[in-house]
């Protein structure tokens, strides 16, 4: 009877989730949203295949196979129906969510707990993960389906580990030891092709097992299958980030923080977190943080008292692992959870996806204790006082999620609120600019534009911004060119700079831009030897011979592109272009021999996806060297 009254809840919670979070299905693609699925347009009008979007991830070097392979099969939704995306969003959200529930249900199981409590443990566990505020930038940002996903597969993983580790238990050691292996390497593989810190499945075992399975028997062969199947992975992990150390650093060359000053800006964050887990800080939720502030010295006293506390956490979940299992669980989940986006890697500094998954442990541990501090409390008036403010606590969950999604579900008014909320982001004031101007809201994005030179006069972008302006809107006059091309010897790179490029060579082509060759060619020039985006060279000069293509300077062209693929060379439609430039300029030679070093240089998936276009090339080449041989003037597109 419980279990049915507990289910019957527990599935008008999942009712409720989809209640609260319907009106935020209501909104737009966002940032990252168009960087990563705009070829979704090639797969829709049949240009490329499923599979080739699915391989072709721009990510990570894995490419995030699975998750993209869940939005290519969403292709006749792009761009036009983001509530399509955000939909299945949702539902996985769901699904995770009953997957939290089944987890936190065995695992109180396994600890021996009242069927009640385990269940009452599991309903507010799961009600809380999948209502929390923290959670609303994960399910209604489409792109961050792709750490939805690799949370399902650990989530299944896990399951299957924890029936095979009962199986264990019971001395069932066939079969136990065959599940857990299936939990580790199926669930393990198919999370982290969802996204890389999938491979975290085996450090949350290993969690599990130093807590609260801890008192689960272990037979001879234990030693030698957790050698191979949770510390081999974690070994091979390490010499992974070991030997491509440097690559994982080429990031710092564009933020404004060294990897010293990241480390111990993390301490900062990771309280902030836990601060936001627990409603200590109500507010602040947004996708832009990027205005957080970097910690330079361990000396000052911010950063000391916030490096302590995490040190002092992590000592307090080590120890307490026997006594107090729960909370170490709580703990030390948490942390493992982050120990990939905390760490050296030159990521950006804050995202609150990044909790997705970590933050069920800080939850549940929590639920824990405050059950059993009521247990404990005798005085009934102490007691009435602590259910109040345990269900007032509780309350303000579904609250305040519900008022995000409300924001979500309103970009025009997302926005401006993002831009009032974070002045000092500099992405977050460029994400209200690029939205008035897709609604060809030009005086606003002016506005946006102005105030964004007034507080960042050290960056590109914002000038970009006012000349791409005036080349859309009369109104908006382009600026002193002699000037900014002055300040473009100096300033410093944002993430937009080359897209803001292309979208002014692309407007200047179409005629929409009062941009003299001389004054654009002097732009790029000036960019491509600022020595703060030496880190972008090869795209400046993508740049560069984008513009020479528009002039109809081929040699020039050709001599950029070359450029580009000196500095960073793995560039295969980079490659392909050349080709294509090296025939229209009549160097057959050269076309051929770029083609031979291309295919020598492809792996089996890359020569597979592109022998489409790798066989056009054998082809097209000499039949362009026998037409102009033959005195035939052939004009390409």
């Amino acid at each position: 009877m419980p279990q049915l009254v507990y289910g019957s809840l527990f599935f008008l919670v999942l009712v409720a989730t989809i209640g609260i979070y319907w009106q935020g299905l209501q909104g737009i693609f966002l940032l990252d949203d168009e960087v990563n699925l705009q070829k979704l347009a090639n797969v829709a009008n049949g240009t490329n295949s499923i599979l080739f979007f699915t391989l072709e991830g721009l990510s990570s070097q894995l490419g995030r196979p699975l998750s993209l392979l869940t939005f290519a099969l969403q292709a006749s939704d792009w761009p036009i129906n983001p509530f399509g995306f955000k939909y299945v969003n949702l539902m996985i959200h769901l699904l995770n969510g009953c997957f939290v529930f089944w987890l936190i249900l065995i695992l109180t199981r396994i600890m021996a707990l009242p069927e009640k409590r385990s269940l009452l443990l599991a309903l507010l566990t799961s009600i809380v993960w999948l209502l929390h505020p923290l959670q609303v930038s994960t399910v209604l940002y489409v792109v961050q389906r792709m750490t939805q996903l690799s949370a399902l597969f650990t989530l299944a993983g896990l399951l299957v580990y924890l029936h095979g580790r009962q199986l264990i238990a019971q001395d069932k050691l066939k079969s136990g030891f065959l599940w857990i292996s299936i939990g580790v390497v199926v669930g393990g593989i198919l999370a982290t092709l969802s996204k890389e810190n999938g491979i975290l499945l085996v450090l949350y075992i290993i969690v599990l097992e130093v807590t609260i399975l801890r008192a689960l028997p272990k037979p001879r062969y234990w030693p030698i299958w957790s050698g191979i199947f949770l510390y081999l992975p974690l070994i091979l992990l390490a010499f992974y980030l070991t030997f491509h150390f440097e690559g994982l650093l080429q990031n710092y060359a564009t933020r404004p923080f060294t990897m010293g000053e990241r480390l111990l800006t993390q301490a900062s964050i990771l309280i902030d977190y836990l601060a936001k887990i627990v409603l200590l800080r109500p507010y602040g939720f947004s996708l832009f943080h990027d205005d957080y502030p970097i910690s330079h010295s361990l000396l000052t006293a911010p950063t000391l008292i916030a490096v302590s506390f995490i040190i002092v956490m992590f000592a307090i979940g080590v120890w307490v692992r026997r006594l107090w299992p729960v909370l170490a669980f709580g703990i030390l989940w948490f942390f493992a959870g982050h120990i990939l986006e905390s760490s050296f890697i030159g990521l950006m500094l804050y995202f609150e996806h990044r909790n997705y998954l970590p933050m069920l442990g800080i939850i549940f541990g929590a639920i824990y204790g405050i059950l059993w501090l009521l247990d404990y409390i005798l005085s009934p008036y102490l007691r009435k006082i602590a259910i109040f403010f345990s269900v007032l606590w509780l309350t303000l969950f579904p609250l305040i999620t519900w008022s995000q999604t409300d924001l979500w579900g309103k970009p025009s008014v997302q926005i401006a609120f993002w831009a009032e909320q974070s002045p000092k982001s500099l992405a977050a004031q460029s994400h209200a600019v690029v939205f008035f101007l897709r609604i060809d809201a030009h005086e606003q994005a002016e506005a946006y534009t102005q105030d964004m030179i007034e507080v960042f006069p050290e960056q590109t972008a914002p000038y970009l911004y006012l000349i791409s302006l005036s080349c859309l809107s009369e109104k908006t006059r382009l600026p002193d060119m002699q000037e900014m091309i002055k300040h473009f010897k100096t300033s410093q790179y944002d993430r937009v700079t080359s897209e803001l490029l292309t979208f002014i060579l692309e407007e200047r082509q179409m005629g929409h831009c009062q941009l003299d060759s001389d004054t654009v060619d002097n732009m790029l020039n000036t960019l491509l030897h600022n020595p703060n985006n030496a880190a972008v060279q090869a795209d400046l000069y993508h740049r560069y011979a984008m513009f020479h293509i528009f002039e109809q300077r081929l040699e020039l062209a050709i001599l950029a592109l070359q450029q580009s693929l000196a500095v960073k060379g793995k560039s295969l439609q980079r490659r392909l272009d050349l080709i294509d430039l090296l025939i229209q300029n009549k160097q057959f030679d050269e076309a051929e021999a770029y083609l031979q070093e291309t295919r020598a240089q492809l792996n089996p998936i890359k020569a597979y996806l592109y022998e489409k276009d790798l066989s056009f090339f054998d082809l097209h080449i000499p039949s362009m060297r026998e037409l102009h041989e033959m005195g035939l003037q052939i004009k390409e597109k």
